[in-house]
């Protein structure tokens, strides 16, 4: 029994040593990664260039469907933690855009910034006013898009022949962009042929 005494203080104060230690280390790596970005700093400027081009027009959809995601965006902010956008949590770079319902209105780019976000692989830019832009050819460059949606926001004109170049597309969906006292988006027979002969894993056009 006093053997037991003697040896419980020194192996209490270890005990608590290690649990002091322990929890100081968890709190040392917690700080650390909770400091260090996912998101690139290229990616992350490319996004706040690309959210300059637009405002937010909340009368020409329904006002109460309009969504803020954009406005979430701020500089010196973790992209990967703004609204609408997806990163991959490995490498960090930016694989999915949902602005889905945001009521942007403006011109689109040709040469946006958004084409440098090169591992986009879901883009959905559905219920925006893109004022009758035409659809970029450099769309071409999201080389591993699976997922386009640009439904009912306003492009017009003919879709790019370079939109078969997305080899890699699963769903497309161009619907709702016609006006009656505007011009249409227009895809055309050959184009709309190398989309079908180009894009074997296509399940939704």
């Amino acid at each position: 029994m006093r053997i037991f005494t003697k040896l419980s203080a020194p192996l209490c104060l270890l005990f608590v040593f290690l649990c002091l230690k322990t929890a100081f280390s968890s709190s040392i790596h917690a700080s650390y990664f909770s400091s260090t970005q996912l998101c690139s700093h290229e990616e992350a400027a490319a996004l706040l260039q690309f959210k300059t081009s637009f405002s937010i027009n909340n009368t020409f959809y329904n006002p109460y469907l309009c969504g803020t995601k954009i406005e979430s965006w701020k500089e010196g902010i973790d992209c990967c933690s703004w609204d609408g956008v997806s990163c991959d949590n490995v490498t960090g770079h930016v694989i999915a855009l949902d602005l889905n319902f945001d009521c942007l209105s403006g011109t689109f780019p040709s040469n946006s910034t958004l084409f440098l976000l090169k591992n986009l692989e879901s883009l959905n830019l559905a219920y925006n006013d893109f004022r009758l832009s035409k659809i970029p050819p450099k769309i071409n460059q999201f080389t591993r898009l699976k997922h386009l949606d640009i439904s009912s926001s306003r492009f017009s004109s003919q879709v790019p022949a370079e939109i078969a170049h997305l080899l890699k597309l699963v769903s497309l969906d161009l619907s709702n962009n016609l006006y009656d006292d505007s011009p249409k988006l227009i895809l055309e027979t050959t184009t709309f042929k190398n989309l079908v002969h180009n894009l074997s894993e296509v399940r939704e056009l």
